[in-house]
Parts: C-alpha cells; structure tokens; sequence
C-alpha cells in the first residue's frame, strides 16, 4: 500500500515559508543528541563540589554517627530501653534517608538541587532541634528517624547528583573530595557531643549541634546548581516518577550493582554502631560510666574511623578515574572483608585480648580508609550505567532499595548482641560474623558485574 494513503490531503501541500525546513529539523535533531560536554574544572564547578562537601558534612555525617547518638541516647535518654530497641530508631533514621530517594532522585532530574535541598535544609532544622527535646522513644521516632532523615535525604541525594553535571572524567576525584565531607562530620559531631554532653547536658549538646549543621546547609543550597542543559525534559508528572524498568537493562548490571550496594550497608553500620560499645565490654567498662577513660575512648573510635574515611574517601575516587570505577569497588570490597574477618571477629573470639586499644584501633583505621572507599565509589559505579540527565533516578533507585539493608541491619545486629548475653565482647561475635557474610555477599556482587560487562582483562578501564 502507497505510504501516502493515509496522509490527509491537506499535508500535501508544500509548507509555508516559516514552516521549518526537513534538514534544519534534521540539523536540531542532532544537535540534541549531542553528548553534553562537562567543564571538569573552574571555579564555578569546584563551588558546587564545595557546596556537596557541606552537605554530606551535615546528612551523610549524622548517619556516620549513629554509633554515638545510638550510646548517648541510649544511656542518657532510654537507659531502660534494649539495643534492639535503640537500633530500630537508627535503623529507620538511615532508612528514610536512603528511601526517600526513589522520588527525590526523579525530581532533581526535572528540576535541579537547590529547591529539594532547601526544603532538606528546613526538615534536618526542625528535627535536630526537636531532638533536642525528646524524653521519649516514639518522640526520637518522629523527631530524628523520620523527619531529620527526610532532611537528610532531601540534602545529600540532590547534592550528590548535582557533581555529575559539573565532573565526568574527572567525576571520582570531585565525588571523593564532596564525600570527605561526610567523613569529616561523623569526626566532628561524635567529638562535639562527646565534649558538649557532660558540660551542657544533652539537650543543649543537640542545639549547638543543630546551628552549626543550619550554618552548612545554607551554604550548601547557595552553591550547589545544576546545569539546565542536562537536566531531563519534564512533559508530565509520570515523567518524574521511579521507574523499576532500569533494572530490566539486558545485563543484569544495574541490579546486581544494587544488590552490591544493599550488602555493602548490611555491613557498614554494624562496626559504626557497635564498635564502641564492643569496646566498652571488651575492657569491662559499664556503658554509662561516661567519666572514665576507656568510655571516652570508646565514643572517640568513632572518630578515628571517620577521620581515617577522610583520606579513604577522596584517594579512591582518584585512583578509579586512573584505573576505572569498578576494577577499584572490587579491591576496596574485598579489603572491608579482610579487615573486618581478620581484625575484628579474632578479637572478638580470642578467650583473652590485649587489654589495650591498639588492635582495635589499628581495625578502626584499617575498617575507616577501606569502607569510605566503598561509599565514594558506589554513586560513580552507579554514573557508569546511564545517562547523566538519569544519573538522579538511578542512584536514588539503587538506595533506595539500600535504605531496606539500612532499615533491617542495625536491628538485626542488635538483637545477635542481645542474644549473647552477659558475655562480654563474645556477644558480638554472631553480629560480626553478620558483617563478614553481607561484604562476602558485596564483593561477589561487584565481582559479577565487572566480569559480566568487560570479562576477566584487569586492564581494562572500567
């Protein structure tokens, strides 16, 4: 049948003369498929880099620690309540600010950072300050799981984002310096409370926390910004919905990546919530003996961790845009696994330890470079998936099915502790061993992808 047909007869007629031409159409068509280009440098896109580092100081660096507000509340607040129960309101806090990414990642697709992260800016406000008010469990519930982890998420996934559209090659060591900032604040805020709490009480601890994290914030909303040539065309609201179909990619990447990614927080907040009180039993100190020497050590292992994270968390992302993102996921994955299986669960089985802070300390360095590898690479592994006007939507799908490890691994851990008993630090070996599985389970993930995609040839860059 003649193509013609069906044309009514109208459209036959030669267009007009405004009427676009067919090889200008042409001409525009290609245009638009043109791969954006990236500044890589400058000042403008160093400012936004900045403005990340500010704002995973303040989301990323509240939930790096959890460990501490997880031992002050629970023998400040809710001495009563049991770490089951205490893990459950960080358990959800971290879930929340992963979760709530599924839509937030869409949005900033459409429509850049700054609006989502105001709003991030307000919530992570209201509720550290409402904390600060808090003498009740389902008042911690409402007031720092639910709404400072909407604030959280509303402020480092938009911010995290906002990098891909300044850094491509360079992305790795942009990331890394904007994730140095999250390291740097689960050092500044354990130290903060740490010296706050006996002086001021808990209370005004969590104000002077809160005005410094409102000071941050700020800044990070006044220079993150997107660029509107790469944002995604927005025609509906449909447009800015999840969409479960990028897991359905022919390769299986995406989703065993996300796999990888949810193992990867199975495991990293069981030694950053519970590594201080494993020290506390370890050295046979009470949990609320808050004045002596080995119980501010315990809270300061918090810190050593995070400050170790600072160095683990830029080189990495260097060295992945010299030898590829995944080649580095792959060896920074099975590292946490050696370090947490041949420094932690020893000690915590050996019948006798040093009584000492050496060799947990050599784990809380070892454990603090390696894992903060882990939490720069994921979003630049995450970038090499897709398109840059997507990168939003997948990385806030792939945490967001993550927030449910958040949700379940805290917990989890605590209720392994719980059932060890009066043991000493032998409670916590069934909660390390936990941690041991799910990095298996991460470094087999990412294994899978990066032999899937470019096979065994590690010289590939990938």
């Amino acid at each position: 049948m003649n193509s013609q047909t069906n044309i009514p007869p109208e459209t036959n007629h030669p267009p007009p003369p405004e009427t676009t031409s067919p090889s200008s159409i042409e001409e525009a068509s290609k245009e638009e498929k043109q791969p954006p280009t990236y500044p890589e440098s400058g000042t403008a896109a160093w400012t936004v880099s900045f403005g990340s580092f500010c704002a995973m100081m303040c989301g990323m660096g509240l939930i790096n620690s959890v460990g501490m507000f997880q031992a002050l509340i629970s023998t400040s607040v809710l001495p009563s309540h049991s770490s089951q129960a205490i893990g459950w309101i960080f358990g959800v806090f971290v879930f929340v600010s992963y979760f709530c990414g599924l839509q937030i990642g869409p949005v900033f697709d459409a429509h850049g950072p700054r609006a989502l992260m105001a709003a991030g800016t307000i919530c992570i406000a209201v509720g550290i300050f409402t904390t600060a008010e808090c003498t009740q469990y389902y008042q911690f519930t409402l007031a720092f799981s639910i709404l400072t982890g909407l604030g959280c998420s509303l402020l480092f996934t938009p911010a995290i984002g906002a990098i891909s559209h300044w850094f491509d090659k360079r992305r790795g060591t942009a990331s890394g310096f904007a994730f140095v900032g999250s390291a740097l604040g689960g050092v500044i805020w354990p130290l903060m409370m740490q010296s706050l709490v006996p002086k001021l009480g808990f209370p005004w601890a969590m104000r002077i926390v809160g005005f410094v994290l409102l000071l941050l914030c700020v800044t990070s909303v006044i220079l993150c910004r997107g660029r509107r040539e790469i944002r995604k065309p927005s025609t509906s609201w449909r447009d800015m919905l999840p969409d479960v179909g990028i897991f359905a990619d022919g390769t299986g990447a995406m989703a065993v990546t996300t796999a990888g990614v949810f193992f990867i927080e199975w495991a990293y907040f069981v030694p950053v919530a519970y590594l201080p009180s494993y020290y506390l039993a370890r050295q046979g100190v009470a949990e609320d003996a808050t004045a002596d020497g080995d119980a501010a050590y315990a809270y300061q292992l918090l810190a050593i961790i995070n400050g170790a994270s600072c160095i683990g968390r830029y080189l990495p992302g260097y060295i992945a845009d010299k030898t590829g993102r995944y080649n580095t996921m792959v060896v920074s994955t099975a590292i946490c696994l050696m370090s947490v299986a041949g420094f932690w669960l020893p000690d915590a089985l050996a019948d006798s330890a040093p009584s000492g802070p050496a060799l947990i300390t050599a784990f809380a360095v070892l454990f603090g470079l390696v894992s903060g590898s882990n939490i720069t690479l994921t979003p630049i592994c995450l970038g090499q998936l897709c398109e840059t006007h997507d990168y939003g939507r997948y990385y806030a799908s792939a945490y967001t099915v993550a927030s449910l490890g958040c949700l379940t691994g805290i917990p989890i851990a605590g209720s392994l502790v719980d059932m060890g008993g009066n043991q000493g630090k032998k409670a916590y070996w069934p909660a390390i061993l936990f941690a041991v599985a799910s990095y298996v389970g991460a470094f087999s993930c990412f294994l899978w992808v990066r032999v899937r995609v470019k096979g065994w040839d590690w010289r590939v860059k990938w």
